[in-house]
């Protein structure tokens, strides 16, 4: 009888198979996502001029999607989001404006004040003012989507830290792949997921919670993290991994694509791809409330020849900051020994 490693090793394999089935019967994503690439790569410089224009004060915080940094010429937009969940639009040109018409600030968060300003009026700061005093969002359980994203934003406000003395020592060597290396995105996948179904969705695909670079100088990967707001049996670390490696094998292809050394790129990295690449897959949730939370090393799985391992990080937060971490990635002094295990 299989033991309960060897059945999800089963398990995860699936997962990887069963995307790149999807991918190689559904090629329209190559010429799609090389072309996103290319006016992504040609806007970064655009992104970094129209960024030097203001100053970002947390807990807001600037996020791009791939739609809006393709874009980002003469003129940016960058949304900006609080506790993961969209406020406001900053658009900026010779001025930057702020914007909030699109969204239910007073409904969501109790804020009143209504803006089509300047980023530097009295009426902008009245605004920052009210989310510096952390409000809570009103019944924050109702959307699942919602909880998730805000568990996503501490995150990556944890990964951005540059402080050792300030950044949770268990996680000093993650920092999030952004957009000119200033916005947060999630990277937008072909894949839609319905519980254990996979499905090809084209344009109209999932987005990665957090991807993010693990390690330090020639041992630095990409990592997919799949973020889930509780361990429960509906949605196990198991199924955030095989989740996750749904994703990673995308990434995997489209590294190995044409438009590869551009999204090399555009996730950071100077250095050539690497002839054996290893990606890992991360499942990033709170501790099991109703026992052990599932620690098990599971073995490296592999397309072509490259990599990919299993990660998890298990959590337990304070007033919306990261309490207590326990995680399977190790001190980048022993990744000589990471890598080989």
């Amino acid at each position: 009888m299989p033991t309960k490693k060897e059945t999800n090793m089963e398990y995860f394999a699936k997962a990887i198979s069963e995307a790149k089935n999807l991918l190689d019967k559904n090629q329209e994503w190559v010429k799609r996502y090389k072309e996103y690439a290319e006016k992504i790569i040609s806007n970064c410089g655009n992104v970094k001029a129209k960024k030097k224009q203001f100053n970002q004060w947390a807990p807001l915080y600037l996020y791009m999607n791939i739609g809006t940094a393709q874009k980002a010429g003469n003129s940016a937009i960058f949304n900006l989001r609080y506790r993961g969940q969209n406020i406001a639009d900053l658009v900026v040109g010779k001025q930057v404006k702020i914007k909030t018409k699109s969204y239910q600030n007073e409904r969501d968060f109790g804020c009143k004040t209504k803006l089509d300003d300047e980023w530097k009026s009295e009426r902008a700061s009245e605004f920052r003012k009210h989310f510096k005093n952390n409000p809570v969002r009103n019944e924050p359980r109702t959307n699942k989507g919602n909880e998730e994203h805000r568990i996503e934003s501490m995150f990556l406000t944890e990964f951005s830290k540059s402080d050792a003395t300030i950044k949770n020592n268990k996680l000093h060597w993650i920092q999030p792949v952004k957009i000119a290396n200033i916005a947060r995105f999630q990277m937008p996948t072909p894949f839609a997921a319905s519980g254990n179904s996979l499905t090809y969705a084209g344009k109209n695909g999932g987005g990665i919670d957090i991807l993010a670079r693990v390690g330090n100088g020639p041992h630095t990967n990409l990592c997919v993290m799949e973020v889930k707001d509780e361990y429960s049996s509906d949605e196990p670390p198991t199924e955030a991994l095989a989740q996750g490696l749904n994703y990673a094998t995308f990434i995997r292809e489209l590294i190995r694509s044409s438009s590869g050394k551009c999204w090399w790129k555009i996730f950071g990295f100077q250095r050539e791809i690497p002839k054996d690449l290893i990606i890992n897959v991360a499942c990033v949730m709170p501790f099991n409330k109703a026992g052990e939370s599932e620690k098990i090393i599971y073995d490296t799985l592999r397309l072509g020849g490259d990599v990919f391992k299993l990660e998890y990080i298990y959590f337990e937060e304070d007033k919306n900051s990261i309490r207590t971490v326990e995680t399977s990635f190790l001190p980048t002094v022993q990744k000589a020994t990471y890598d080989n295990r």
